[in-house]
């Protein structure tokens, strides 16, 4: 999670100040991470620790820095401590790339879009890699978690069901509104992030892996993001959203519901009522001729006296 500016500045006093410090050339590929902890999360820390060995070159690849830059700090932090009470109850964990800090919180982990303390690590270092690919250049708050949430791992079931769900229910349908959705909470910054992180995957369909990096060089280099963003994508931000939305309303709403079981049998349904209607118009004109020829019989039978008795035979 990145957290809004004023968020972040009120959370600076709890900080240390960066860490410096350059990373060897042979190091290009491994995060150096400096992990400071309580002791009694001594063994989540040995487990972040152990992270920051993994291979982190396709996260560079994807936000296109050559080398992951200057050591990290890491925090991990108790339920007891103020950095914990400083943000919302559902927050697994946040950076503050402008002080190359991340703050884990590993009792809130899993919570998504974080479902392990690998994943929760991932999406944080990369907050930090992204503003560092930037130069910190200004970044909407989708764009940022997007490419964060990513990084962090593959598109699981989960994520599509999510991005599902925000497209079938009151979720966000404007970039407008999806930034404002990660301040909400709960159920609606799940949606934000699945939905933002859809946004990522589809740019990145549409237009090739390197097209987060070249935005990125781009806004690096001075450009404003929605520019950035219109001369790789070849459209403004808001436009690729909306096409995006307008899309995922037709898949995710009007298509399982012309699919649906309800549709069937409301079909089947209309059908045996249009049967019935037929074979009632059917055994009326069938009604209707039968009376005709009974009047026409009975208008042209043989003209006996009602006093013959063989009329009665």
């Amino acid at each position: 999670m990145l957290l809004p500016s004023g968020t972040a500045r009120a959370a600076c006093w709890v900080l240390a100040a960066a860490l410096g410090g350059a990373v060897p050339a042979r190091a290009q590929e491994r995060m150096a991470l400096r992990v400071e902890a309580p002791p009694e999360l001594e063994g989540q820390a040995a487990t972040v620790r152990a992270l920051g060995e993994k291979d982190v070159g396709a996260l560079l690849e994807l936000v296109g820095l050559p080398t992951p830059g200057a050591p990290v700090r890491v925090v991990l932090a108790t339920e007891r401590s103020s950095l914990a009470g400083n943000v919302a109850s559902w927050v697994g964990g946040y950076a503050v790339p402008t002080l190359s800090t991340v703050v884990l919180f590993p009792a809130r982990v899993p919570s998504y879009p974080d479902r392990s303390m690998d994943s929760l690590v991932r999406h944080e270092i990369a907050h930090v890699l992204i503003a560092r690919a930037a130069h910190g250049g200004e970044l909407p708050r989708w764009f940022d978690e997007g490419v964060a949430t990513v990084a962090a791992r593959e598109w699981g079931i989960e994520d599509g069901a999510r991005a599902a769900l925000a497209g079938v229910s009151a979720g966000p349908r404007t970039l407008g509104e999806l930034s404002l959705a990660f301040s909400g909470g709960g159920a609606a910054a799940s949606r934000a992030y699945a939905t933002s992180a859809a946004l990522v995957r589809e740019l990145l369909r549409r237009r090739g892996a390197g097209v987060v990096a070249t935005i990125l060089a781009r806004v690096a280099g001075g450009t404003g993001f929605d520019d950035a963003f219109e001369a790789c994508a070849a459209e403004p931000p808001a436009a690729f959203a909306r096409s995006y939305f307008r899309r995922e309303a037709l898949w995710t709403t009007w298509v399982p519901f012309l699919t649906s079981s309800t549709v069937l049998w409301m079909g089947i349904t209309l059908l045996a009522l249009a049967a019935i209607r037929r074979r009632r118009d059917r055994d009326a004109a069938q009604r209707e001729a039968w009376a005709l020829e009974e009047g026409r019989g009975a208008g042209g039978g043989d003209e006996r006296d009602e006093d013959d008795p063989s009329r009665w035979n």
